[in-house]
């Protein structure tokens, strides 16, 4: 795939009226390909080595899926009594199926040059013309995500939580591969990046740095805290031409994805081999180059991998972009602005090896790497991010047994490589462990319970290498655990999950003292716990339209640089800037909700997509800076300090998405009212203007497929309201 993007504004105007008008005119376009020959309805006459154990029909169609390359669809819900035969061997896609499905009571018929639709006993088969259409859904292969997070096209219309999932190909075709465009395109969500083009830092409902948001690459924690200096709170360090998705969570989380985190996460999922190597192939290659005006200029990358039969994959990429210092605006004066710190020298690339793919056993390597140079106030700095994971997946065909194991280790830089802070850095190297167990019980005919259940443990070894007392980020540890679990019970038209997590953590780091004329270091050592319950209930009364509610309380231990952090700018150290007191911050709210999916509401082959949710929570703790006097001269010195009563965090939440597969279109929405406090120095230290969501956004998108979807011509308007201001202000100890 090759893609040529110009960022003209210019341009994207005329574009965005263009597409607007062929939109409207789209019905009366001849419809491009729809006239398909009957032999390319049918599934692909290929020989494939299957290797698939008797399993509930529902994971054995995913199984199917993921080994044969072929899209199966099927109409309602699958019962996990119905169990399919065993299929090991070479055989065709049509010749496993057959095999797989015997004695089920359930047959299939061609839809389309690579799916086939599952018919129950007694259904109609499609015909050939397509007079007979069921509605369907995807029956997806499994998708390595974060534990806690759904990723997929429909998955978060089935998903009972503010959830939402884009893929890789969405994130280049609609937003050019912009991941901050693509994230403040959807509902709740807001990034804020540094002045520089590195990293990204994402924004839930206006809970944003320190952890609050849980930010990973595949599955791997990215915890860094850069105190000023534009990636205040921590950031994100990913090449968006390297990413094949986004899965975000708003609000509180099950699983590994919502351990320590306060508003919610967000797992950016990089290139893997199904993503270069297509679904019966061998070997495979995938290219992107972009080219954009106003010193954008070239971003070219490139990937390859190959698979064997015997389940042993390997790809790896490279991506390469330099981008100059583009203009940027007007100053007040009329004169153009030329943005110095947004230039860019980016390297980055990745590896993945995977062993077992489609046997019980699945092992999945990993490694991604950064290496970018850029800018923040004139002051060079080169951001680097390695990131190493392994997966393990267990999945014998037990309704008792379906496990995963993510393992990581992250080491994350930020250095001063020029200018009057040459040689100050700060590093945190991370490690990780996840474990998650799914099972699925029957207690009775008419009652059904499915268990999510397991731990996890993360630490963090924070240093910046300067001297106590500069203004750099303090040094020291923490370590935080967690046991979760959720189970869900079903009884007809109506699911209650009971769920919670404990959270733990240990933090420890030095305080230097001021003891007469000497300074003296203290090493202190915190440790709290926290249980977090969380309830919810959900109904579907109609196929395809759910309604839920949940209650819930979340956690955020303080973090290394919170409490450890030496005091502003200046060579004399503060007794007081570090403060080993902070409390850790919770929330306790509510939220309601809807989730639509439909598929031939008003013709043929057309679906709609809807979701839509309110929220209330309080914040208790919260922790922002405040300024306090430190002796003669009484220079106020920066501090972070625990908020004493309730900060409340309130809004509602639209998705809403319609395609015929010839014209599509879509909306998306949030207000968001926040009265989360701002910080001392908010716009010299990037402290407290990271709760800064703007009250509300808004997304329109409409377009048209032609030439038998090969060309797609789509348009996007975005708008968000004034966000607020960020002034110097002082916040009270």
């Amino acid at each position: 795939m090759t893609t040529f993007n110009t960022l003209s504004a210019a341009t994207l105007g005329r574009i965005l009226l263009c597409s607007s008008a062929i939109a409207i005119l789209a019905p009366a376009l001849p419809a491009y390909g729809q006239a398909q020959d009957k032999t390319a309805r049918r599934v692909e006459e290929r020989t494939v080595e299957f290797a698939i154990p008797a399993l509930p029909i529902a994971a054995a169609i995913a199984r199917y899926s993921a080994q044969s390359g072929v899209n199966v669809l099927a109409g309602g819900v699958l019962p996990p009594s119905v169990r399919t035969s065993p299929v090991n061997g070479r055989f065709t896609p049509a010749e496993a199926l057959d095999r797989m499905l015997a004695g089920t009571g359930y047959s299939y018929g061609a839809e389309g040059s690579n799916s086939i639709v599952l018919i129950g006993a007694g259904a109609a088969a499609p015909s050939d013309d397509g007079a007979t259409r069921l509605k369907a859904i995807s029956a997806h292969a499994r998708m390595p995500t974060l534990g806690g997070l759904v990723a997929g096209k429909d998955a978060p219309y089935e998903t009972a939580a503010a959830a939402s999932s884009m893929d890789g190909e969405t994130l280049q075709e609609r937003y050019a591969g912009n991941v901050d465009n693509a994230l403040r395109s959807g509902a709740g969500t807001f990034t804020r990046k540094a002045m520089s083009g590195a990293g990204v830092a994402v924004n839930i409902r206006g809970m944003e740095g320190y952890g609050r948001v849980n930010m990973t690459i595949d599955g791997a924690r990215q915890n860094i805290r850069v105190m000023g200096h534009g990636v205040s709170g921590g950031s994100t360090f990913v090449d968006s031409d390297l990413l094949a998705g986004m899965d975000i969570g708003r609000g509180a989380l099950g699983g590994a994805a919502g351990v320590g985190a306060l508003g919610g996460a967000a797992n950016f999922r990089t290139l893997g081999i199904d993503d270069v190597v297509e679904p019966g192939r061998t070997a495979g290659a995938l290219s992107t180059v972009k080219f954009g005006n106003n010193e954008y200029g070239w971003s070219t990358m490139a990937a390859a991998g190959m698979r064997t039969d015997t389940g042993i994959g390997f790809m790896g990429a490279f991506n390469r972009r330099d981008s100059g210092s583009p203009l940027s605006g007007v100053d007040d004066r009329g004169r153009r602005i030329i943005a110095t710190d947004l230039a860019e020298d980016l390297k980055s690339g990745l590896v993945k090896l995977e062993l077992g793919n489609g046997d019980d056993h699945r092992l999945l390597l990993g490694g991604v790497w950064y290496n970018n140079h850029s800018s923040i106030r004139a002051e060079p700095q080169v951001y680097r991010n390695q990131t190493y994971t392994a997966r393990y997946d267990y999945a014998p065909g037990d309704d008792l047994v379906n496990l995963t194991v993510n393992a990581y280790l992250n080491d994350s830089s930020v250095r001063f490589v020029e200018g009057s802070y040459k040689g100050r850095f700060t590093r945190d190297r991370g490690l990780g462990i996840d474990v998650t167990n799914r099972s699925e019980l029957s207690l009775s005919d008419d009652v059904a319970l499915a268990l999510s259940y397991g731990g996890a443990y993360y630490h963090d070894d924070v240093s910046n290498g300067q001297p106590w007392g500069t203004g750099g980020p303090g040094d020291g540890q923490i370590g935080v655990g967690s046991l979760f679990a959720d189970a869900t019970f079903t009884y007809g038209i109506f699911e209650l999950t009971p769920g919670f997590h404990f959270d733990t953590f240990d933090l420890r780091g030095d305080v230097a003292k001021r003891v007469g004329s000497q300074n003296a270091i203290e090493r202190i050592e915190r440790s709290e716990n926290s249980f977090n319950p969380r309830v919810t209930l959900a109904a579907t009364p109609w196929d395809g339209i759910q309604f839920y509610t949940r209650y819930a309380k979340t956690s955020r231990p303080p973090s290394v640089t919170e409490t450890f952090f030496p005091g502003a700018h200046g060579s004399t150290p503060n007794p007081t800037s570090p403060n080993p007191n902070l409390k850790g911050e919770t929330s306790l709210g509510w939220e309601v909700g809807v989730n639509i999916l439909s598929d031939g509401l008003l013709s043929e082959g057309d679906s709609l997509r809807v979701k839509a949710n309110y929220f209330s929570n309080d914040v208790e703790n919260y922790i922002t800076s405040a300024a306090r006097p430190s002796g003669p001269p009484y220079v106020a010195m920066l501090q972070f300090v625990n908020v004493p009563g309730k900060t409340r965090i309130e809004g509602f939440e639209l998705e809403a998405q319609y395609d015929t597969g010839q014209i599509f279109g879509g909306i998306t929405y949030s207000n968001t009212k926040t009265h989360l406090p701002y910080g001392m120095w908010s716009d010299g230290f990037g402290v407290g203007e990271i709760n800064g969501l703007p009250e509300d956004t808004l997304t329109i998108n409409a377009g048209f497929r032609a030439l038998g979807e090969k060309l797609t011509v789509s348009g996007q308007v975005r708008h968000s309201a004034r966000q607020r201001g960020s002034s110097r202000r002082w916040a009270p100890i």
